[in-house]
């Protein structure tokens, strides 16, 4: 037998799985990718000491911005599962707890600055086409206004009313997932252009655009399942169990953009050694016989032995290299210096 509905001023509920149980696991699948951030965040200080100062500032700005975030999942989930447990109908009819507010202007801002970061890599790879920059930075801040204006009329309502925000809600998130498939398709586009016809730039090219796709992907589908369990699903809270978390799904692909720079460092390395770019000769001692010995102990001079090595190595640089570098590397410089020796 199926747990009874919860009749709060008249607005039926969901049963208790799909209501304080979806919080619950909201805040479990939240933690657990929180996790994996906060491994990305030590991961980056540790390897990218000599970035530049923004680029430190920006993640250690997304670090404040997650952890709060995370104490508001907490204290969210505590205001409605734990303290007020066993009044369910009285807290729900309340007004919403300002934590649950501060969640929602927390997942805009991170959701925005994710995509200005994406705007700007675009510009840097496009060559300065500003068009498609300042395309996806006017959805990030219409995505951000919208959702701020969630938040200010959530703040004013008790949480089971948030089926009267529908409009607002359903505008934001999908403004959100039309900017991520906006930039994620862009960004492969200019990629595909780049490409220069040389192996290792090839293979670096294919692993960026897989990444991008796959970024996009990711956040736009979550972002797109939160609208569909919204609007269908209005009177549980299924569609906050995941919305609890898109924020770190976008500040995850952040910090995965930058960290990925170690491993195509790493694996061109690998490359170039097995290619046989650079050989190594090892050395092993051989015994001596008696007329070494005797050479060796012989106070008479010996000729001298000078060896010469010359290395010939014909360098052709492509500004195209220069930008698969300088996306790659994460570094956003414009003279990345990428050379190609054959």
């Amino acid at each position: 037998m199926g747990s009874p509905a919860l009749v709060v001023r008249k607005i039926e509920l969901d049963s208790t799985p799909s209501t304080i149980g979806a919080l619950f696991a909201g805040w479990g699948i939240s933690m657990l990718v929180f996790g994996v951030f906060i491994l990305q965040f030590l991961i980056y200080f540790t390897h990218y000491t000599r970035d530049s100062r923004w680029r430190k500032l920006l993640v250690l700005s997304m670090g404040v911005l997650e952890v709060a975030h995370q104490i508001f999942v907490g204290h969210t989930c505590w205001k409605y599962i734990v303290r007020n447990f066993g009044n369910e109908e009285e807290t729900f009819a309340a007004k919403a707890v300002w934590s649950f507010t501060a969640i929602v202007f927390l997942n805009v801002v991170v959701s925005a600055i994710v995509k200005i970061f994406l705007a700007w890599r675009i510009y840097i790879v496009s060559s300065g086409h500003w068009w498609w920059t300042a395309l996806i930075t006017m959805l990030a801040f219409a995505q951000m206004a919208l959702g701020i204006a969630f938040s200010i009329a959530a703040s004013k309502q008790p949480i089971n009313s948030l089926i009267a925000l529908k409009s607002l809600a359903t505008a934001s998130l999908a403004l959100g997932a039309v900017a991520d498939v906006v930039a994620a398709s862009i960004l492969s586009y200019y990629l595909h252009t780049m490409r220069t016809g040389y192996k290792r730039t090839e293979g670096l090219i294919n692993k960026l655009i897989m990444f991008s796709v796959n970024t996009g992907a990711i956040t736009s589908a979550f972002s797109v399942s939160v609208v569909i369990l919204y609007q269908t699903m209005p009177h549980n809270f299924i569609f906050l169990s995941i919305w609890f978390f898109v924020s770190k799904l976008y500040s995850n692909s952040l910090l995965a953009t930058l960290n990925s720079r170690a491993g195509h460092r790493i694996k061109e390395s690998i490359q170039s050694y097995s290619s046989g770019d650079h050989a190594l000769t090892f050395m092993r001692p051989r015994a001596r016989s008696t007329a070494d010995v005797h050479v060796l102990n012989s106070k008479e001079p010996q000729p001298a032995l000078h060896i010469s090595v010359s290395h010939e190595v014909s360098v052709i640089r492509d500004d195209r290299d220069d930008k698969v570098r300088a996306l790659g590397d994460a570094s956003m410089k414009e003279d990345s210096g990428h050379a190609v020796a054959v």
